[in-house]
């Protein structure tokens, strides 16, 4: 299964931990295959230097290991689907041009969608109910 993660998953894996964490690993487990594009690459260490006063060098670590555990894909299309936050297109273009079948994001803007192309969207708690095998081994 081939699945995006909105910024905002990293940004919880990274600042929080727990649940956000565990899906991450997930994404280096074979499990699934994370698809990602350097502009959410870009999103997120802009994000974690001016939002949230990361050192460069420790976004730098965070956004590599994520490239590590990840298939970069080129975006191939520019889409206008959500006009409320147009930044949130981003993750529905790595989507399409990476064949994703599963976004995983907390974005009220995303989620609302359900699908886009036959891509299913979905809050990162769900991931427990597709996956339970993996999760349960986590408690």
């Amino acid at each position: 299964m081939r699945i995006v993660f909105d910024t905002n998953i990293f940004i919880a894996a990274a600042l929080k931990g727990g649940f956000s964490e565990d899906i991450l690993k997930m994404a280096s487990s074979n499990i699934v295959t994370l698809v990602c594009s350097e502009e959410i690459l870009h999103e997120l260490y802009q994000k974690l230097v001016d939002r949230f006063e990361w050192k460069t060098k420790d976004a730098t670590f965070f956004i590599e290991s994520i490239k590590e555990i990840s298939e970069v894909v080129e975006i191939k299309e520019k889409l206008l689907v959500i006009t409320r936050d147009p930044e949130d297109n981003k993750i529905l273009e790595c989507a399409v041009s990476g064949k994703a079948d599963l976004i995983v994001s907390s974005d009220q803007d995303l989620i609302t969608l359900k699908n886009y192309q036959g891509i299913g969207i979905i809050h990162p708690k769900t991931l427990s109910w597709i996956f339970p095998e993996y999760f349960k081994s986590k408690n």
